[in-house]
């Protein structure tokens, strides 16, 4: 798996994209990135990954409040490996893109430095600056564009939507297997 971790590139190749943080790979996030790898064995792309080296949130939040990830950056990335990700964009989360319009990373990352062909992430996905973009737009943009979207509905279990933050609840309970159920490996 190629592994790019700054956006000063552009992929020779078409790509079908998965997007998101993807904090311990969970069976939500497996969703996702099965569908970017699925689409791109049918259209002939290259299956990639869109995620950042550390979690997002905390770089708004101070010290002694950041999340621990749920797994290493290492781990989340042999485990996309596994599922079949070829191409793994993780830069860090810096001012430039968290002061990025959303249209503008749909056009500049996604399209053009991306190639993307493709573009798949779960229903409630946020993007660019203030986290403002969301499907609707990455849709009409993407459509516009001629790029394919795939919006991955929920994955639910027990009733409960899966997500980073149920894995950690079970964490913080002493509920190891479940929470081990929910990622779908170990931890």
């Amino acid at each position: 798996m190629q592994l790019i971790t700054d956006l000063d590139f552009e992929y020779p190749f078409p790509t079908s994209v998965a997007l998101g943080t993807f904090d311990g790979v969970h069976l939500g996030h497996r969703a996702v990135i099965r569908a970017a790898v699925e689409s791109a064995q049918a259209e002939g792309l290259t299956p990639a990954v869109f995620t950042f080296s550390e979690l997002p949130k905390n770089a708004f939040l101070p010290p002694e409040k950041r999340l621990t990830p749920l797994c290493t950056f290492r781990e989340k990335a042999q485990l996309m490996e596994q599922m079949g990700v070829q191409l793994l964009l993780a830069p860090d989360f810096s001012k430039a893109l968290c002061t990025m319009p959303p249209a503008d990373f749909i056009r500049e990352v996604l399209i053009k430095r991306l190639r993307a062909g493709h573009i798949v992430c779960g229903y409630d996905h946020r993007f660019g600056a203030g986290g403002a973009g969301d499907t609707d737009l990455l849709m009409h943009i993407c459509r516009d564009e001629g790029v394919g979207v795939t919006i991955i509905p929920p994955v639910v279990r027990g009733g409960e939507k899966i997500s980073s933050t149920l894995i950690r609840k079970l964490l913080e309970r002493g509920f190891i297997e479940d929470a081990r159920t929910l990622l779908g490996h170990d931890i």
